[in-house]
């Protein structure tokens, strides 16, 4: 549907003469003259005019003058896209015009005295262009508001889509490229097993290790996928419920390694259970970075009224300060994303991850989530 006009005085802001942002100030600069002339008119047939008169053409004539000054001001500060102003400006000037055209046959029929023409012209101009300009804006602002309505919902069909793709996406890199990588692994180990030649077990053992390494940046990308889908409006999640499945995983994995946790009985977090990756990362960095005899893991919960922190540190040598700057940026000499992607999916879920402190007695890093609890909020 096209929204335009006539371009009924050549005023279009997209003329070379006329810049769009200067619109306002036109408005606001004819109601200022107009005063200005009213000022002068004044003065001008002082020697006529009572104490009526000045009264009446101030209401009549300076009120609406005063208007448009007000008028332009309203314009420049409001949400109206200065490319719709052009059609304020026509109608502003088109009023202004066309009902003093019509005033000025009711003089010619019906004339008054000099002064009093003047004024009555100076009125109509006025009236006209305040009511030119109030029809502009408000079908300006009514355009703005449809395409705006129209751009929310082109966008929210987007998002959709992309949504849709997201979990395709998601569902084949678990179903398909995911389950041919741990079988190729599975198969490359037992073959590496049952094998005597030396040389084949080698090449079985760098394909078991490179299977292994595509898995792990499979489970990477599964990550975002999962951050960029959510959370959606209103979602929560139990952070205990998902530490402690976090915490048993490591355990499971690092069996020699001491992992501790102090978490309280239940606390929600706003997100969903694509959090598991950030800890699942600090987890992992906290004990393969370790060059102790046994790498140990500390997990404490911090619960305030708006945020919940969880502080992972280690006792492991402590992290290079030429590296530290670095930390969460990705790393270019291996597939995994580790900190990288816990710093990226904790800003998708509205928190932060930070290294605390480090130094010869271990690490300390700390996670930052919004804590869930309004009447909006839905388990995810």
């Amino acid at each position: 549907m096209s929204h335009d006009t006539p371009d009924w005085l050549g005023l279009r802001p997209s003329a070379p003469w006329l810049r769009q942002e200067s619109v306002p100030w036109i408005v606001s600069g004819f109601g200022g003259l107009s005063f200005a002339f009213l000022v002068g008119w004044w003065i001008v047939f002082a020697d006529l005019l009572d104490a009526t008169a000045v009264l009446l053409s101030l209401a009549l004539v300076g009120g609406p003058a005063l208007g448009l000054v007000w008028g332009g001001y309203h314009l420049e500060r409001s949400d109206i896209d200065p490319s719709r102003y052009g059609r304020v400006l026509e109608w502003f000037f088109g009023g202004a015009l066309g009902f003093l055209l019509i005033n000025l046959l009711t003089m010619a029929v019906f004339p008054w005295s000099f002064a009093g023409n003047v004024s009555w012209a100076q009125f109509a101009a006025n009236a006209g262009a305040v009511g030119g300009f109030a029809v502009g804006y408000v079908e300006a602002r009514a355009i703005q508001r449809e395409v705006e309505a129209t751009a929310a919902t082109v966008r929210a069909e987007q998002l959709a889509d992309e949504r849709e793709l997201l979990t395709y996406l998601n569902d084949l890199l678990r179903h398909e490229v995911l389950n041919s990588s741990q079988i190729i692994s599975g198969h490359a180990t037992l073959l590496r097993e049952e094998c005597d030649d030396e040389r084949t077990r080698e090449r079985l053992a760098t394909i078991e290790r490179e299977s292994d390494d595509l898995v792990g940046v499979i489970e990477d990308v599964r990550a975002m996928l999962d951050a960029n889908r959510g959370p959606e409006g209103g979602a929560v999640v139990d952070l205990t419920a998902l530490l402690e499945e976090q915490l048993a995983d490591c355990r499971a994995r690092y069996d020699d390694a001491t992992v501790e946790a102090e978490l309280p009985e239940a606390v929600a977090v706003r997100g969903n259970k694509g959090l598991r990756w950030v800890f699942s990362n600090l987890l992992e960095n906290a004990i393969e970075h370790n060059d102790g005899d046994t790498a140990r893991v500390r997990v404490t919960v911090d619960a305030a009224p708006e945020t919940v922190t969880v502080t992972v540190a280690d006792d492991g040598p402590g992290i290079p300060e030429a590296t530290r700057e670095t930390l969460f940026e990705r790393k270019s000499n291996n597939h995994g994303l580790g900190l990288y992607l816990s710093r990226i999916l904790a800003n998708r879920y509205g928190g932060t991850v930070e290294l605390a402190e480090t130094g010869a007695d271990g690490s300390a890093f700390v996670v930052t989530l919004p804590r869930a609890g309004g009447d909006g909020d839905t388990a995810a």
